[in-house]
């Protein structure tokens, strides 16, 4: 992100930060306020919806059950139950008088009766004179194959066949009949009710300029709609279908007939049936675009506000950069005497000028005094690490010499044997490698045949007790070493720890690869070395690293663990060098750390001037 931003200039940058800043605010406000204001309209519209549609449950469930509670008197009439009961045949006369009885109840209560109908449980059907007719079929009505019920059957809007009502849209509504003797079911007792009072009630009820209220059944027929020709009909086949039914007293938006619609739904308990509002949601959220409006001339005017006023405010935070950054580049340039311009105050812009103007001050007269003296120290310090490897290897203890001149001339006076040869030849090749300084790294090998020379000549002195090992395997020959580092470390075992046992000793020599370094290790198991001496050759080797320019605190008269410590560091760096471990009249270990650096061609010429 800052690559991408670094691009361009401070100012640009800036505007274009505030006026995202703004344009995200304004969009989180405009979704938090959309979303709150969606909200409050689907709960304004619950509350609207909510009255009215448990209004018109009411009435409608009041309606029903007053049209139900009218026929109870009537088919407790004696005639009446003797037509149901079918006990005895019924006169033409009776079945008149049953007849007269079915058009007083009409004209007496509602006259939006279209039909009434007794049915008994054997399916025997009579009805008012008026629709009375041998061709008459009411097999075709739906509530002609309702099977009886204990409790009251409403049949939701369907057409009427019988005559003169044919093609009228009617719902039914079927009372149980009991005997009042027995009181066992005798059958229904039927009334097609049309939807004159049914639709009064809901064209009263008002949703709005453009909202509607619908009356479904529980199986989704329609039962009350404006639109005449959906009566009757499933919602399924209707336009309707793309209105989801919400659930019981919950509100939905959704879209209908490509318009963003509320609806909502409110069940009777009474009736088992449903009242829908449906009403557009631009009638309801006129504050919702209000605000939204809002918004959107709030995020203009502020736009235009960072688009103008922006630029002429980060003039306070450019300027003050760019003059910093013109004085930067003639520093760059090598102009160490420009200076910012500095101001007294708290602004941090002058502190950084303030700051600025030291940094060049400084770096000014440190340049001056580096200049002259960088080049050389370097030099210096490349020919003093030269010189110090170089005087490392010319320090040759004589120890080894005396000692063996002095077995030479034993052997030679004593036996004259060809030991003496052995003794002389071995001896000629150390002092030949010794004496060669013209290559500071050998290979392990080499120094390894160097080191059996030197073994040789100790088995000599020590001919019958003296043991030497060296186990080393052939994959690491080719390995690089600096030249004289294990002989010496050898030649300290011998003179500490073979020497006071009179021969009575092994050195083993091994070596194994631990990562990408080399270790060797050189044991004795002679007397090893005292707490005292082990913690003071610790402190010795640690203070290596720290002093290891400085030439009077590295030199030193033998060939020893100091010696060759200093040489390896020298040469390698931090992490290379010897490591001890000494157990009480157990024996010392002393390890060696080198780079696992192999020589891509074997140096032979040294091994060659050994003969």
């Amino acid at each position: 992100m800052r690559q991408f931003w670094i691009r361009f200039p401070i100012k640009v940058s800036m505007v274009v930060l505030f006026l995202t800043i703004s344009l995200l605010s304004m969009i989180l406000l405009g979704i938090i306020s959309h979303i709150n204001y969606s909200n409050t309209v689907k709960k304004d519209f619950h509350t609207v919806t909510d009255e009215a549609t448990k209004r018109l449950n009411h009435h409608i469930e009041f309606y029903i059950e007053q049209l139900s509670k009218t026929t109870k008197t009537l088919v407790k009439e004696e005639l009446i139950q003797s037509w149901f009961e079918g006990s005895r045949p019924i006169t033409i006369f009776e079945t008149d008088e049953i007849e007269a009885m079915l058009r007083r109840h009409v004209a007496l209560n509602y006259n939006e009766v279209a039909g009434i109908f007794l049915m008994s449980t054997d399916k025997r059907v009579l009805a008012m004179r008026s629709f009375q007719s041998s061709m008459v079929d009411f097999s075709v009505e739906p509530w002609y194959s309702v099977p009886f019920s204990e409790q009251r059957v409403l049949i939701p809007t369907h057409t009427i066949t019988y005559p003169q009502q044919t093609g009228m849209s009617v719902i039914s509504l079927m009372n149980p009949v009991y005997s009042k003797f027995s009181l066992a079911p005798l059958g229904f007792i039927v009334m097609d009710i049309g939807l004159k009072e049914i639709e009064a009630t809901f064209e009263q009820s008002k949703l709005g300029e453009s909202g509607q209220f619908m009356l479904v059944s529980h199986d989704d027929t329609i039962v009350y709609h404006p639109v005449k020709e959906w009566l009757g009909r499933k919602i399924a086949d209707t336009p309707l279908r793309q209105i989801a039914k919400p659930s019981e007293g919950g509100v939905s938006t959704q879209v209908y007939n490509g318009e963003k619609v509320l609806v909502s739904t409110s069940n009777s308990t009474v009736l088992d049936w449903r009242v829908m509002a449906i009403m557009p949601f631009d009638e309801m959220a006129s504050g919702l675009y209000s605000a939204r409006n809002s918004t959107f001339l709030a995020f203009a005017l502020i736009a235009v506000m960072v688009i103008f006023l922006v630029p002429l405010v980060s003039n306070l935070f450019v300027k003050p950069v760019l003059h910093l950054k013109q004085n930067m580049n003639r520093v760059y340039q090598g102009d160490y005497k420009t200076r910012a311009e500095f101001l007294e105050g708290k602004n941090e812009f002058q502190k950084l000028n303030y700051s600025f103007n030291k940094m060049v001050e400084q770096l000014d007269e440190q340049l001056n005094t580096i200049s002259d003296l960088k080049l050389q120290d370097v030099h210096t310090r490349l020919r003093q690490k030269e010189a110090y490897i170089q005087a490392l290897q010319n320090q040759i203890n004589p120890h080894l010499l005396y000692n063996s001149l002095d077995v030479i001339k034993s052997i030679g006076y004593l036996h004259g044997d060809d030991l003496v040869v052995n003794m002389a030849a071995n001896l000629a090749d150390v002092y030949r490698y010794t004496a060669k300084i013209s290559d500071h790294e050998v290979t392990l090998k080499e120094e390894l045949t160097i080191l059996e020379k030197y073994l040789e000549i100790t088995h000599i002195r020590f001919p019958k007790k003296f043991f030497s090992q060296i186990t080393v395997h052939p994959k690491f020959h080719d390995c690089r070493i600096v030249k004289l580092t294990a002989q010496p470390l050898v030649e300290n075992a011998v003179k500490y720890a073979v020497e006071p046992r009179a021969g009575d000793a092994a050195i083993l020599v091994s070596a194994y690869d631990d990562k990408d370094d080399l270790v060797i290790e050189i044991a004795d198991n002679g007397q090893g070395i005292s707490e005292e001496k082990m913690a003071e050759l610790a402190h010795v080797l640690e203070k290596i690293s720290e002093h290891v320019n400085n030439q009077e605190f590295i030199q030193t008269e033998s060939l020893g663990i100091r010696n060759v410590h200093t040489r390896l560091y020298l040469k390698y760096g931090e992490g290379y060098g010897l490591s001890l471990s000494s157990f009480p009249n157990r024996g010392t270990v002393i390890s060696i750390r080198i780079p696992l650096t192999y020589n891509a061609a074997s140096q032979g010429e040294e091994i060659s001037d050994l003969s």
